[in-house]
């Protein structure tokens, strides 16, 4: 009986009845590729993937609720519970197009066939209902030794889909493996193949390189190889302060946008920089946003003034005060209230990767102080105050403008520093005053 120890119990039985089907009706089922490889590395399985001699087309009559999400290529997905698996059908693949995808695909009814076809051995694994392993590439030992080698011909697999080499790096990064000796002398040959590979396809591999046990390894692997050189996006290299790449491994790997940051300051890049080169990269806007975010709150909170002191030992104490003119303490309110708490969270984790020269003494009291300060707070946004730009706007009995936006966030930083009570007359005397000697006057 076949037995699963890295993928919850559902989820395993749920892939065991799907194979147990096809063997009742005549047809093969193996699960193949990443679930087998995880389980003999002891690492979480998330996906349980499935191939069979059975063509899509007895797929689909065999199950009651599937999707033909790649019927051309050979797979189906059947759910099962709510729980998705791919069924794909063995095949073979004809010639690739510029290197990128198989021209077409055959159907065949041999699983050495289909495992054959396969990137790297760890990949080519198949196993069985009775638990039992098919792996005709010694998979299972390049697995134990931890080497990362290519089915067959290394040149060949590279020729037919370029981006493997960058996903050999990326598993020889995540895994700590190396690469064997004839599959990095076929990526170094062929490196330049890269260059057909769209841009999104290689983002991909480097988010889960990025956010893997050994970044490091994974960006050191990148420069020795020398593909970032034939890729579609300029990468900035070397960088600018190749010791903050060294730092990657004490951010944490989730959230991931966090080591990206930090890559972006080892590159010498600022907000707009950053910006420009996510967006090259195909990053979400959600994500080049955080990013951005964070390095404008961090360029920001690098320009604090330093309070002084007549006692150098009483600096501390100045810096630390909960004075509410504590230049460090307004700084940081403003920051949050700019770019959100979840922002000045994630700075703090980015401050401790920095190096220890990074740490000046304002910086340093800003992290230590920052949880305290930003609890002191007695608003967050706008929404937290006592009136809304309607009511400042009635009190002072005349029309809006852009000064009445400006006027709004100077309320919210005086009420959320401290400075003023969140109290409706206090606020809209407040209101009257810095509108007459402030932006309204100046409109």
């Amino acid at each position: 009986m076949m037995q699963w120890n890295w993928v919850d119990a559902h989820t395993a039985e749920r892939g065991m009845s799907l194979l147990r089907r096809l063997a009742d009706h005549g047809y093969e089922g193996y699960f193949v590729g990443g679930c087998v490889r995880d389980e003999l590395m002891g690492r979480p399985i998330n996906d349980m993937d499935i191939a069979t001699n059975a063509t899509p087309e007895q797929v689909l009559e065999l199950f009651e609720h599937t999707v033909p999400t790649g019927i051309a290529h050979g797979t189906i997905t059947v759910i099962v519970d709510g729980e998705h698996f791919e069924i794909t059908t063995y095949r073979t693949e004809g010639q690739y197009v510029d290197h990128r995808r198989p021209e077409q695909v055959e159907f065949v009814s041999d699983l050495y066939e289909d495992l054959r076809r396969r990137d790297f051995t760890m990949n080519a694994i198949a196993r069985g209902l009775d638990g039992e392993y098919v792996d005709p590439f010694h998979g299972r030992e390049d697995l134990q030794k931890g080497i990362i080698r290519c089915v067959g011909v290394p040149g060949e697999r590279f020729d037919e889909d370029a981006l493997r080499m960058v996903r050999g790096l990326r598993f020889a990064s995540v895994f700590d493996f190396e690469l064997e000796p004839e599959t990095w002398a076929a990526l170094l040959e062929r490196r330049e193949l890269i260059r057909y590979i769209a841009t999104e396809r290689i983002r991909v591999e480097m988010e889960k390189m990025i956010a893997g046990s050994h970044p490091v390894k994974g960006i050191r692997l990148l420069q020795q190889s020398g593909l970032v050189g034939y890729m579609k996006v300029n990468v900035p290299c070397p960088a600018a302060r190749p010791e903050l790449l060294e730092r990657l491994e004490v951010v944490a790997g989730e959230p991931w946008l966090l080591r990206w940051t930090l890559i972006m300051l080892a590159l010498g890049c600022n907000d707009e920089q950053a910006r420009q080169a996510l967006k090259q990269w195909t990053f979400s806007n959600a994500a080049v946003d955080l990013v951005v975010r964070l390095l404008r709150l961090h360029q920001q909170l690098l320009t604090v003034d330093m309070p002084t002191a007549q006692d150098t030992n009483d600096k501390h104490d100045v810096v630390a005060s909960q004075e509410k003119s504590n230049p460090a303490r307004l700084t940081l309110i403003a920051g949050v209230l700019h770019y959100g708490q979840d922002t000045a969270e994630l700075w703090q984790q980015l401050y401790t990767a920095l190096p220890e020269q990074d740490h000046t003494p304002t910086l340093r009291i800003l992290y230590e102080q920052a949880p305290a300060w930003i609890e002191s707070m007695q608003a967050y946004s706008l929404a937290d105050l006592c009136v809304n730009g309607q009511d400042v706007l009635s009190a002072l009995d005349t029309r809006g403008g852009p000064w009445l936006g400006k006027l709004m966030q100077q309320i919210l930083l005086a009420v959320a520093s401290g400075k003023l009570d969140n109290e409706r007359n206090t606020v809209l005397d407040y209101a009257r005053t810095h509108a007459e000697t402030g932006g309204k006057a100046n409109a």
